[in-house]
């Protein structure tokens, strides 16, 4: 009798061997070192700074964002991460590459509970699967220092741990806090306890459920409450309070308008959940080849097109229309593989009775609903948890399928896809994280032979704000600070109508007028590739699009009489 070993830790007759879960997520922490300070990765740095110097009072500091001076408690960022990254920096300094060899475990455990969750629901795929959705947009390029990977890693180990859990009362227990972890790791893993309910309510595991929820909700306020002790105000209570109100129909309103972004960032992000969905379905190979096929092509031109040569009128884009296009037709592939699943057609339409299919459908729609409503707004980040999710829907419906018609099985193109298209995305992020770094060193060589007396002043944000800092500029606070004659000033320049969002502080520059000021160097980033990641994939429309300038340009001025920034 032969016996199938499924411990993932197990040891071959060759000694130990990491399991796959270890390789993937060594892999992605790798290639997350490679990749320069981006985007909001400042601010978390800098939480870690004020953290690792004085641990009882993470938000005791005021820190430069945009264009002045923020109180620390104004910035959305949740403990979990920042004391992570504090223990980091204690250990072993402030070295960015580091500090994100240092988030291992985060990767680690989402790659585990990935694993385990398709182990569990897609007996059969787990591995291939794996591959596809770790190395796919939705995590290869999303790592960073930011909080959304560790958020989503520990909402999935929440939920693996308390369907694990069966009746055993401590392991309900620990899902419950881990699940109050990943709330206080980043807002959106509110879907966790959501999760956890939902399958105790399919499952007939009221009690255990109403523990772990219980569990998480008491390590949340717990912490919140800690905050109010202390500064008086709860972080969440305040971020919550400064989104906005107008009432149901307004906010009703800006959530509709969210649906073509985000639709368009999971027509970049679930390409790869999308063809398994389709590859499951009753599609013929001629027609899902032929899908691929445009998306590839449509791809490839989006990298490589100028910005202008996809906008026929100011108001129409075609790169924006490709992007929501694909993300409606994955989503259709995932709901019919949902209703597939669901739903049995022979004599007459009914329900089929299988609750674990059921949980899983329905924790697809608990991603979407979070996806809408704790959405400020459209960004890659806020689908990551919902690409997943529909990965693993799409996995079960052809790990079914294949299990009564084993002929069926997907394609190997089909993975190839998906994994491709993750390891280009993080190529192209990458190399657009590059431009703020060496930028911001470039434009100190023309202000080496300075006077002592004078000062360098710098306006950016996001990576460009951590290289100046770290370069030893100071920050020009719009309005206030007064550069004196002979002072340095490094300004950024973004070109009009090239995507940037606008009007945003740090991007909409006043430059000094040539009266003011002699420009002394300029520093210029290009490169033949279109394709552009910042700020896009983090904030804005479309995933990934072309662009019409150099991906940077500063300038430094020297000045020759007192300047105040508009």
């Amino acid at each position: 009798m032969r016996t199938l070993n499924l411990d993932p830790l197990s040891k071959s007759s060759g000694g130990f061997r990491p399991p796959l879960t270890v390789w993937l997520a060594v892999l992605v922490t790798v290639a997350n070192a490679a990749k320069p300070v981006t985007v909001d990765d400042t601010a978390y740095l800098l939480f870690a700074r004020q953290i690792a110097s004085n641990p009882v009072d993470p938000y005791g500091f005021a820190l430069f964002w945009w264009d002045q001076p923020e109180p620390a408690m104004a910035v959305l960022c949740p403990p979990v991460v920042p004391y992570w990254l504090a223990l980091g920096m204690r250990l072993f300094g402030e070295h960015v590459a580091l500090l994100k060899l240092w988030l291992f475990p985060f990767v680690w455990l989402l790659a585990w509970a990935l694993h385990s969750l398709l182990v569990r629901f897609a007996r059969g795929m787990e591995s291939r699967v794996l591959l596809l959705l770790i190395l796919s947009p939705a995590v290869l390029p999303t790592v960073n220092l930011m909080l959304d990977v560790p958020a989503v890693a520990l909402a999935l180990a929440s939920v693996e741990l308390f369907i694990r859990a069966a009746r055993r009362w401590w392991l309900a227990a620990f899902a419950g806090i881990v699940a109050g972890l990943a709330m206080q790791t980043k807002y959106s893993a509110f879907v966790a306890p959501a999760v956890i309910a939902w399958y105790g309510l399919t499952h007939r595991r009221f009690a255990l459920a109403a523990l772990a929820v219980g569990l998480c909700v008491a390590v949340f306020v717990g912490w919140e409450l800690l905050l109010v002790q202390k500064y008086g105000q709860s972080h969440f209570a305040f971020h919550a309070g400064s989104s906005g109100s107008g009432g149901l129909r307004v906010f009703a309103s800006g959530k509709f308008d969210l649906l073509g972004p985000l639709a368009g960032y999971l027509g970049c992000l679930a390409v790869g959940a999308g063809l398994l969905a389709g590859a499951a379905l009753r599609v013929t190979r001629r027609w899902l080849v032929g899908v691929a096929v445009v998306w590839c092509v449509g791809f490839v031109l989006v990298a490589t097109l100028p910005r202008r040569w996809t906008m026929p009128n100011p108001d129409v884009s075609a790169v924006s229309v490709f992007w929501s296009v694909g993300g409606a037709v994955w989503v259709v592939a995932v709901a019919a593989c949902a209703c597939v699943m669901l739903i049995r057609v022979r004599k007459g339409l009914s329900l089929r009775a299988n609750n674990t299919s059921l949980f899983v459908v329905g924790w697809v729609v608990i991603e979407v609903v979070a996806a809408l409503g704790l959405t400020p707004f459209p960004a890659a980040r806020r689908v990551i948890g919902l690409t997943l999710v529909m990965g693993l829907l799409a996995a079960r419906a052809v790990s079914r399928i294949n299990r009564a018609c084993p002929e069926r099985k997907p394609a190997r193109w089909v993975f190839a896809v998906g994994i491709g298209t993750g390891v280009l995305i993080a190529a192209f992020d990458t190399l657009d994280a590059y431009p703020e770094k060496v930028c911001a060193r470039g434009a100190v060589e023309f202000t080496r032979d300075r006077p002592a007396s004078a000062t360098v002043w710098y306006v950016g944000h996001w990576g460009f704000q951590y290289y100046c800092e770290r370069e030893g500029l100071k920050p020009l606070i719009a309005k206030q600070t007064v550069a004196r004659a002979g002072d340095y000033i490094v300004l950024p320049v973004y070109p009009e109508g090239d995507g940037f969002p606008r009007p945003y502080a740090g991007f909409n520059v006043a430059h000094p007028h040539p009266w003011n000021a002699d420009a002394v160097g300029e520093v210029v980033w290009d490169d033949w590739l279109s394709a552009r990641t910042v700020p896009n994939f983090y904030g804005g429309i479309d995933p990934v699009s072309g662009r019409d300038s150099p991906r940077l340009r500063v300038r430094v001025y020297r000045l020759t009489r007192d300047w105040v920034m508009r």
